[in-house]
């Protein structure tokens, strides 16, 4: 069995569903979840937003639900020290979100619209500043008895991560106080293609160790085979499942074997299952938003659900215009 400590918080077979912009809804946390996700960060926001804007314009995407997701996670982005004060205060003064049990800040996102603010991935480049948005956070978090975390990557380009500058980088971020580190296995040029890089995320194990906080690792996860190789080659004390999970909530079931003598063969997900939570997904969204609007926004995650099987093609078109849940149901 493998066990970690987030802080105060522990984590039996650490397995955590990585935040996806337009896919880690509530709906799809709270499946997921249910299926042996450890927890799952909410989609990240903008820490400036909340300044400028408040809590409710970024509500749709900083809503938790402690009953349905268990340990709750709530991820931001920024550049300014100060913003994060501000914004992690407002979380946690907040009544809808005050119960939240962790705080992640995104220095991973590599998105261009993210990074040119300086933000996500960019502050791979500017370590005094990495440190800075951490020591402040931490200062907020620990007044109200909350975790912090972040989500960073191997480099920002494949000569920093060669050159030492990302273990250099990983090392004085997890000598600050936060409470764990996952790192993606691409470089920030990489966005997500290519393949993860077990090597220089062994590498950041290494470099985070003066830190004394768990490790999560994440990056082409999908299978038994594959989580049991990242465990070992990088001495990872936690895995971190992204695109592998859209669509296939199933795999945190398959992966709980990973830390048991079980070789964690669940068989193949039928069309019926794949139509069932699917629709079960669409009517969970229904909860938190208008029938139309959340047809529309699981366009996406329909896509994922239906992949690969026979006719996908023009199913998809079929999906795409439909706007209530029994015109959904109808073409299934």
């Amino acid at each position: 069995m493998g066990i970690v400590n987030i802080g105060k918080i522990r984590i039996e077979d650490p397995l955590i569903l990585a935040p996806m912009a337009g896919t880690t809804t509530p709906a799809f946390r709270s499946i997921c979840h249910g299926f042996g996700s450890s927890y799952q960060p909410t989609e990240l926001v903008s820490a400036r937003s909340i300044l400028y804007s408040g809590i409710d314009k970024s509500y749709c995407y900083l809503m938790i639900d402690r009953e349905a997701e268990g340990i709750t996670c709530i991820q931001l982005f920024g550049n300014e020290p100060s913003d994060f004060e501000y914004a992690i205060g407002r979380i946690c003064e907040d009544e809808r979100l005050s119960f939240v049990d962790i705080i992640d800040i995104n220095m991973g996102c590599p998105v261009q619209k993210v990074v040119k603010t300086g933000a996500g991935s960019a502050l791979m480049r500017d370590p005094v500043l990495a440190e800075k948005i951490l020591k402040a956070s931490l200062k907020v978090c620990d007044s109200y008895g909350k975790e912090l975390t972040v989500k960073t990557r191997i480099g920002y380009d494949a000569e920093d991560s060669r050159n030492g500058k990302a273990e250099d980088f990983i090392r004085r971020i997890s000598q600050t106080g936060v409470k764990a580190v996952a790192v993606h296995g691409r470089t920030r040029d990489q966005m997500y293609h290519g393949n993860a890089d077990i090597d220089a995320l062994q590498r950041m194990k290494k470099a985070s160790e003066d830190g004394n906080i768990p490790f999560i690792a994440n990056g082409d996860i999908k299978d038994t085979e594959s989580a049991r190789k990242m465990l070992k080659e990088t001495g990872a004390d936690g895995l971190m499942i992204g695109r592998a999970a859209q669509g296939n909530p199933w795999i945190f079931r398959e992966l709980k074997d990973v830390y048991k003598e079980k070789d964690g063969i669940c068989g193949k997900i039928t069309f019926e299952e794949r139509k069932e939570m699917l629709l079960r997904e669409l009517s969970l969204t229904m909860k938190y938003k208008d029938e139309n609007i959340a047809v529309r926004e699981m366009r996406p995650s329909m896509m994922a659900y239906i992949k690969g099987m026979p006719g996908a093609s023009e199913l998809k078109v079929k999906l795409c215009s439909a706007l209530t849940y029994d015109e959904v149901k109808e073409i299934l």
